[in-house]
């Protein structure tokens, strides 16, 4: 049977605002919908949001407070401007009135003034859906694992070469400077509200937000207060914990933000920053990026879900534009559709309108999509995202480096940076027309866009890279003669990957392996080649085809989120020095005529580590999946090799050698990932859980 959202109330206009119309439109492809997941939700029963049926005054329910959405966001719609955490950054005039005229009646044409918030006041009494409200719901909060706060001892190692890797593939601009913004990029995600560039103190519970306005940063301002594009931050995830009880009290969650998120808190933060906007004088033009999502592939289209599509259609009227992350896996958990809000560019709720969102997906240096990339979420728009980490000190005698990120949240953080520059660039321009010279200019990949697109789609469109330099290059011309003043970092025909073959220490041990019939396990993907070292289990040897995700990837969380070994990288055994023990081994070929062989630099991450009680890594499987060429993929269970370096310390680097691949020569046209399965304690006991780390592969 075909995957339909129910039907939804509509007005005639979108949003809601005239009650009889009603509309079927999927907002994902129709595709089956998987029988073997459940669908997991985690409510606020603290929280819930309604529809009113008329008026724009909230009915009281007793012991509940009320506030309608739009009062909520203007409570924080300047939060930013109190914060002076952030240090030096352009001074906001707010003295547009007609712009908050425009903004007030795009509003009231969403509907976006009859949604009620109602949050407990911890008196015990149950929430009763009041008569004049049309429907009402708890709000969603997603769960993602802890955010770690600095890197693990390989990443310490590695984060120079990620890093000159990084702006090495995306490129970067110099933009000359401006005493007022022309393009104002607001990234919508974990960190605290803030005008500017985020400084690293106070320490945020979670450092996404955080590192994605710094890799912004590292691609168009380099750190110049008087940037032509003014980077600010808008908090949506504010949440470390959350009290499920009902009796309790509700609370907004913490400004310094979190982990966590509702799907209403993000609603709120799409049109707090709408309202800011809306007041200022002279007004820049505005890109939201979107670096989250949740999965509304087993949901109705609730009131939260709702009140977010109806802040993101006001948003594109008013004429900002909105960019968002196409989602990962990150964990065993199958889909069949992508993100939210991503999957609302081709398949929104509501036929009427353009599009309120652009979604982006990842590839590595090759082209290839991750590792980690969501099956069926892959859109026509990529760009680079495998390993993305940038210096954030302004001073290389002494780098302060943000995590390392691989997702889509990196490839939704370069298409707005780029997108930025060529609004600047061309400030008559549409946010369509902004989104089509991106597409115009950028480097077609031979995977298509398929899964995203319609089943009945004929001939989907080729994956597109974008690029920032073909596209300042399509603008100023090919000496940038166009464009005074403005100067590139670009290698355009260079996509050699980073040279990691350094990486201490050298030689480890090799690991000797063997094979298994991949029948042994028939939940096992029946296309994987399947090898087991001594100590190994092949029962746990396949954790992402029948294990549920480590997160709830059907709710609100960060694209990506953090993972056991986030600098997992795989490096070639040839320029390394034999073993010391003089053995030929496995014969370390010279990369030209005779087969490579490869090791894996690992280390877990030192939270993890400090959560292992409750968070136990049952087994640790390298997955290796090349193409073009063969379809299968290789599976290295190397959980004996990572139970020695759970009991290791915390600044343990191992670097295990497992030869060649197969009957491969070499791993060029590869991607690769560790696959954890987890023994996860929590509140509700324990249960099997996986969680998937992409590797940096250097073939």
């Amino acid at each position: 049977m075909r995957s339909r959202i129910l039907c939804v109330l509509l007005g005639l206009a979108m949003g809601w605002t005239i009650v009889g119309t009603t509309a079927c439109v999927s907002y994902a492809p129709r595709v089956e919908k998987p029988t073997k997941r459940q669908p997991r939700t985690v409510d606020t029963p603290g929280r819930w949001i309604g529809l009113l049926k008329d008026g724009s005054t909230c009915p009281t329910v007793p012991g509940w407070g009320a506030q309608t959405l739009l009062e909520l966001a203007t409570a924080h719609a300047r939060d930013g401007l109190r914060n002076d955490e952030y240090g030096p950054s352009p001074a906001l005039a707010l003295a547009n009135l007609k712009g908050q005229e425009r903004i007030t009646a795009l509003f009231h044409k969403h509907g976006l003034d009859r949604f009620c918030v109602y949050t407990s006041q911890g008196q015990g009494l149950p929430f009763r859906k009041p008569g004049r409200l049309s429907k009402a719901e708890p709000d969603k909060l997603g769960v993602t694992p802890s955010a770690p706060t600095d890197l693990d001892s390989l990443g310490e190692q590695i984060w120079p070469s990620l890093a000159d890797r990084f702006l090495h593939q995306v490129g970067s601009v110099q933009l000359p400077p401006r005493q007022n913004p022309t393009v104002r990029l607001v990234i919508v995600d974990t960190q605290r509200t803030g005008e500017g560039l985020p400084a690293k103190s106070p320490a945020p519970v979670s450092w996404h937000g955080y590192g994605m306005a710094h890799l912004a940063d590292a691609i168009v301002c380099h750190h110049d207060t008087s940037c032509p594009v003014h980077i600010a931050t808008r908090l949506a995830l504010r949440y470390e914990g959350y009290d499920s009880d009902p009796n309790s009290p509700d609370d907004s969650g913490s400004d310094a933000g979190g982990h966590q998120g509702r799907v209403g808190d993000l609603a709120v933060a799409i049109l707090a920053e709408l309202d800011l906007w809306s007041h200022l004088d002279p007004k820049p033009k505005l890109i939201l990026n979107l670096s989250v999502g949740w999965d509304g592939e087993y949901q109705n289209l609730d009131s939260a879900t709702m009140a977010v599509y109806d802040a993101l259609a006001a948003a594109r009227d008013a004429g900002a534009l909105v960019i968002t992350a196409a989602g990962n896996r990150s964990g065993g958990e199958d889909s069949h559709w992508p993100l939210l809000p991503a999957a609302w560019e081709l398949h929104p709720p509501s036929s009427i309108g353009g599009k309120v969102a652009y979604a982006v997906g990842g590839v590595d240096w090759q082209g290839l999509p991750l590792s980690n990339a969501r099956p069926s979420g892959m859109p026509q728009r990529v760009a680079y995202a495998d390993h993305a980490v940038v210096d954030t000190s302004n001073d290389p005698s002494n780098g302060d480096p943000t995590r390392v990120y691989t997702g889509s949240s990196v490839s939704a953080v370069v298409a707005s940076s780029i997108a930025a520059v060529a609004w600047h660039l061309q400030l008559s321009s549409t946010p369509a027309d902004v989104m089509a010279k991106l597409t115009g200019t950028a480097e077609t990949l031979p995977d298509t866009a398929a899964t995203f697109y319609d089943a009945s789609l004929s001939q989907p469109p080729n994956l597109t890279r974008l690029s920032l330099c073909q596209t300042v290059f399509d603008i100023c011309g090919p000496n940038l003669g166009q464009c005074p003043n403005v100067t590139t970092t670009c290698q355009l025909q260079d996509h050699l990957p980073a040279d990691l073959s350094w990486i201490q220490p050298h030689i480890s041990s090799l690991a000797t392996f063997s094979s298994v019939n991949p029948n042994s396990n028939p939940n096992c993907d029946p296309k994987t080649d399947t090898y087991v070292g001594f100590g190994a289990s092949v029962t746990n040897g396949c954790p992402m085809e029948t294990l549920p995700d480590m997160g709830s990837p059907s709710l609100v969380q960060t694209q990506p989120p953090e993972t056991p070994c986030p600098t997992c990288s795989i490096v070639p055994d040839h320029v390394l020095p034999p073993p010391p023990d003089g053995s030929t081994g496995d014969s370390l070929g010279d990369g030209q005529n005779e087969p490579k062989t490869y090791s894996l630099a690992a280390a877990i991450d030192p939270d993890w580590l400090a959560l292992a009680s409750q968070n136990t890594i049952e087994s640790a499987v390298l997955v290796i999946e090349c193409s073009p060429g063969s379809p299968s993929k290789e599976r290295l269970d190397l959980t004996p090799e990572f139970s020695t370096l759970l009991s290791a310390p915390s600044s343990t680097v191992k670097r295990i050698r497992f030869g060649t691949v197969g009957t491969r020569a070499t791993l060029d046209g590869c991607t690769a990932s560790m696959d954890f399965s987890l023994l996860v304690t929590d509140g509700n006991g324990t249960s099997h859980r996986s969680v998937q780390s992409p590797v940096y592969l250097d073939p």
